[in-house]
C-alpha cells in the first residue's frame, strides 16, 4: 500500500480472539458472490453486530490495505493472497499479511518472548520500537493483540497477555538467527557459510559445533560423506553415525567435536543440522534436524570409535528449541496434571520433549545425583547420571523438569522400585523393610536432604512427589 506501513491495526468484527472466524465467513461470501461494496455492507450488518456503514468501511479499507481484499469501483473481490489464506485458513498466511503492512505485530511477539505483558506494556514496546510514528493510541495495542489472539498466537488471562506454544514458535522464527534451509536441497559451502554466518575453513568437517559469545553450544552441523571412512547407515528414521578421528591416529577420543556430540547426547538441547555429501559432488544436501539419542564406544576395524545413534526430526529449529525449553518451563499450576495430554503434542513434538527431558533434568542438577550428590563418569568420559521420572513415564508421566530427578544408577533403581521416596520438604524417605537385603545400605539416607537445582522453578513439584509416595506405600510425612 502507498505511504508505507500503517501505524496500528484495525479491530475486526466478533471481538478479540474471534476475528478470523468472522473474517472467514466474510471471505467465503466475497469469493462465491463477488459482491458490490453495498452488498458487503449489508452482509456485515446482517451477520455481525456492526450498525455503522462508516465503521464497516474502515474495516474493509483495512482488509484492502493488507492485500486480503481488492475493492475497486464499488466491487469487492478476494486477492490471490486472500484466496491463499481462505483455502486453508493458515494463520501464518494471515499473519504475514498483517505484519507486512502494519507496524507492531513483530514487536509484540518479541516483547512477549520476555514474559507476559498487559496491553499498556505492549503499547510501550511498540512506541519504543517505532518512535518515528509517534504512537499515542491507547486502544491500538488491544487491536493488535486481538488479531494475534484470533490467530491463536496469544492468549489472555486476567488482563495479561502471553504467547501460546504456536506463538512462541513463530516469535522465535521471526527473531531467530536460525538459517532458512530447505530439506532435500543441495548447498555449496559458500551458501552455507552465508546461511549460518560462519566460516568453516577450507572445508566442512564431519562434526562442526558452534558456540555463542558466552561459550554455550548454539548448534551442531554434521556432515556424512558417501565416500567417507565409514559407511554410516543413513536410511530410515533412525541411523548410526561414526565420530571423528583419523584411523592412523588410533582410537577416537572424547575431545573436540566428539565431545560436543557426547554432551548433546547427555544434556544439551541445541539443534543438530544433518547434511549428506554424495561422492560425485562438492555440495551438501540438507537432510533436516536430527536428535542424538545414544552413543556406544565400540571396536571397529581394529580401533575404538564412537557410534552415535541419531533420529530424524520433522521439525524446524525454532520449534525444536521451544519444545525443548517447554520441558523446563511448562508447569505453573499449583496442582499440575500428573499425565501428559495425548492431544497436546504431535508424535514428533512428544519425541522432542521426551528426548529433551533427560538432558534438561541432568543439566538442572549439574549432572549430580539428587540423592547422594555424586557425579560419575565412565572411562570413555560419558557422564553416568540418569534422569528419572518421579511419576513414571510408563504411566504417561509428564516430560517436565519438575517431574524429574537426576540420579545415579543405584539410586535410580532404588527410587523406581520404591526403596526411596522424597517428602514435600525434600527429605529422603526409606522404605521400612529391615527384613530385606538392601535396607542397611539405604537406611542411612533417611531424612537426609535432597540435592536440588539452584533454580526453584526446576525443583520437584509436590504433586509428583506425593503421587510417587502413594504408588509405593509411603505414608504422607
Amino acid at each position: 500500500m502507498s505511504g508505507g506501513k500503517r501505524t496500528i491495526a484495525v479491530r475486526f468484527f466478533g471481538g478479540a480472539g474471534n476475528y478470523t472466524a468472522v473474517l472467514e465467513q466474510l471471505c467465503k461470501f466475497v469469493l462465491t458472490e463477488t459482491p458490490t461494496e453495498a452488498a458487503v455492507l449489508e452482509w456485515c450488518q446482517s451477520n455481525t453486530r456492526a450498525t455503522s456503514d462508516d465503521g464497516i468501511r474502515r474495516r474493509l479499507t483495512f482488509l484492502d490495505g493488507i492485500d486480503l481484499l481488492d475493492i475497486e469501483t464499488g466491487q469487492v473481490r478476494l486477492t490471490q493472497r486472500g484466496m491463499a489464506w481462505l483455502s486453508e485458513t493458515d494463520p501464518a498466511v494471515l499473519y504475514d499479511l498483517l505484519s507486512s503492512n502494519v507496524r507492531g505485530f513483530e514487536t509484540i511477539l518479541e516483547a512477549l518472548l520476555d514474559g507476559p505483558k498487559t496491553d499498556a506494556e505492549l503499547g510501550d514496546a511498540i512506541a519504543s520500537a517505532h518512535p518515528e510514528v509517534g504512537w499515542t493510541d491507547a486502544a491500538g495495542p488491544a487491536q493488535h493483540r486481538g488479531w494475534l489472539q484470533s490467530l491463536s498466537y496469544v492468549e489472555r488471562s486476567n488482563g495479561v497477555n502471553s504467547l501460546t506454544d504456536s506463538g512462541r514458535a513463530l516469535a522465535r522464527r521471526r527473531t531467530s538467527a536460525y538459517p532458512s534451509l530447505e530439506r532435500g536441497e543441495s548447498y555449496a559451502q559458500a551458501e552455507l557459510e552465508d546461511a549460518f554466518d560462519t566460516s568453516f575453513g577450507s572445508y566442512i568437517k564431519g562434526i562442526n559445533p558452534r558456540t555463542t559469545n558466552e561459550g554455550e553450544l548454539s548448534y551442531i552441523i554434521i556432515k556424512a560423506r558417501e565416500d567417507g571412512p565409514y559407511s554410516d547407515e543413513l536410511d530410515g528414521e533412525r541411523f548410526t553415525y561414526i565420530g571423528e578421528g583419523v584411523p592412523e591416529k588410533g582410537d577416537q577420543q572424547a575431545t573436540g567435536a566428539n565431545k560436543a556430540l557426547l554432551e548433546q547426547t547427555e544434556r544439551s538441547t541445541a539443534p543438530v543440522y544433518f547434511f549428506y555429501q554424495p561422492a560425485d559432488s562438492d555440495e551438501l544436501r540438507y537432510e533436516g534436524l536430527v536428535d542424538v539419542i545414544a552413543v556406544e564406544y565400540v571396536s571397529r576395524d581394529g580401533r575404538m570409535v564412537y557410534q552415535f545413534t541419531m533420529e530424524r526430526l520433522e521439525i524446524d529449529p525454532a520449534q525444536f528449541e521451544a519444545l525443548s525449553e517447554s520441558v523446563a518451563a511448562d508447569i505453573e499450576d499449583d496442582e499440575p496434571e500428573l499425565t501428559a495430554d495425548e492431544d497436546e503434542f504431535t508424535e514428533v513434538q512428544r519425541r522432542v520433549r521426551s528426548s529433551a527431558f533427560p538432558k534438561t533434568v541432568t543439566a538442572a542438577y549439574d549432572a549430580r545425583c539428587a540423592i547422594c550428590g555424586n557425579s560419575r563418569e565412565s572411562p570413555d568420559g560419558t557422564i553416568d547420571i540418569e534422569a528419572a521420572h518421579i511419576y513414571p513415564k510408563r504411566e504417561n508421566g509428564r516430560d517436565t523438569v519438575r517431574n524429574g530427578l537426576a540420579l545415579c544408577r543405584l539410586h535410580h533403581w532404588a527410587f523406581d522400585t520404591g526403596w526411596l521416596a522424597v517428602s514435600d520438604d525434600y527429605r529422603i524417605l526409606v522404605a521400612d523393610r529391615p527384613d530385606l537385603e538392601g535396607y542397611e545400605e539405604f537406611a542411612p539416607l533417611e531424612n537426609e536432604p535432597l540435592t536440588l537445582p539452584a533454580d526453584e522453578e526446576q525443583q520437584p513439584h509436590a504433586t509428583f512427589l506425593a503421587a510417587h509416595r502413594d504408588r509405593h506405600g509411603f505414608e504422607s510425612p
